[in-house]
């Protein structure tokens, strides 16, 4: 086996924890980073090697040393939106892989796998992101900043291996319950939803995740791959829904622009309180940009078959079903 020893960042996420299965399940030798004793008996079960530690602890090279690791998935980071102090989240994600990158230029690996976003693309509104794509030249949160320079501290890094950046669209699917996706199940669980039209870009989990595998056995050298399964826009994802299941809402669409007027109400809130308001300027920006993604790349490059939309609403809701998620019948 070509990458016989691997060691994966943020492997307890909804992007690492199904990905550590699959490459635990495809018979590599895994060693996972993790800072809590939570996870112990999940990484135990699984014949995970645990290494106690963050992004920064020094003693991670003194205990992958010995083991000759090949390659390293870098999936760690902190997603905040209408953060009071960002200056965590820019840490982690532009300093931290600054950091597991200077560990595998030390534990002389043969390739790298860095979990970026597709928020880097910074495609202009209205228009279809994809690998090629100019960003627009400004950012429409501080996440989308932070993603965007360490994605580029990681390309103009000196790197001794192979480099592979893996830009998710929005992850969605079975097990994923925190952020965006409470928003689905706000709406399931409501007669009156308020939503906004938008075009909508989503990548299933386990796209997302064979999408990671094939980049560490496909992915070319200092290359980034867009993972996204399909686009739409959110009248058509509710008729598609209306037509598979028993759900009949009937959502109250806000106007953009009110959403922009009362968005500074949530500013002033959050520089006043300890407390994340729902609404900010920053997720204002991004409700109402919405995001188109080109996903083929990763389709034709990767040999990645991507779900379709109806397979994958039928998981999603029959999974947050039988999770007591969401009073419905199964599909």
């Amino acid at each position: 086996m070509k990458y016989n020893n691997i060691f994966i960042t943020g492997s307890t996420g909804v992007v690492g924890k199904p990905l550590l299965r699959k490459i635990v399940d495809q018979g590599h030798n895994v060693f996972a980073l993790s800072r809590s004793k939570n996870n112990d008996h999940f990484f135990s079960d699984l014949g995970v090697k645990k290494i106690e530690g963050n992004l920064f602890t020094k003693s991670v090279y003194d205990e992958l040393s010995d083991y000759n690791i090949d390659a390293i998935f870098h999936i760690a980071g902190v997603n905040k939106m209408c953060s009071k102090n960002p200056e965590g989240m820019f840490n982690a994600n532009v300093e931290g892989t600054k950091a597991i990158l200077q560990l595998a230029n030390r534990l002389k690996i043969k390739k790298f796998i860095y979990t970026s976003s597709a928020v880097t693309l910074g495609e202009e509104l209205g228009t279809v992101g994809n690998e090629l794509s100019d960003h627009r030249g400004y950012f429409l949160s501080k996440y989308e900043e932070s993603k965007y320079l360490a994605e580029k501290e990681a390309f103009d890094y000196d790197k001794d291996f192979e480099f592979v950046s893996v830009n998710p669209s929005s992850v969605q699917g079975p097990g994923r319950v925190s952020g965006t996706a409470k928003l689905l199940i706000s709406t399931l669980n409501k007669t009156y939803p308020p939503l906004i039209r938008n075009n909508i870009s989503i990548v299933d989990i386990d796209d997302c995740t064979d999408g990671h595998y094939q980049a560490l056995l496909n992915g070319k050298d200092n290359q980034r791959y867009v993972l996204n399964s399909f686009q739409t826009t959110s009248e058509e994802l509710l008729s598609k829904l209306k037509s598979l299941s028993e759900w009949s809402g009937r959502p109250m669409y806000i106007p953009k622009f009110g959403l922009k007027i009362i968005a500074p109400l949530g500013d002033l809130y959050k520089s006043v309180s300890n407390s994340t308001p729902l609404i900010c300027s920053e997720s204002a920006r991004v409700l109402t940009h919405g995001h188109i993604y080109d996903g083929s790349k990763a389709g034709d490059k990767l040999n990645l078959s991507y779900v379709d939309l109806e397979t994958f609403m039928k998981k999603t809701i029959n999974w947050l079903i039988d999770e007591s998620y969401v009073n419905l019948k199964k599909i």
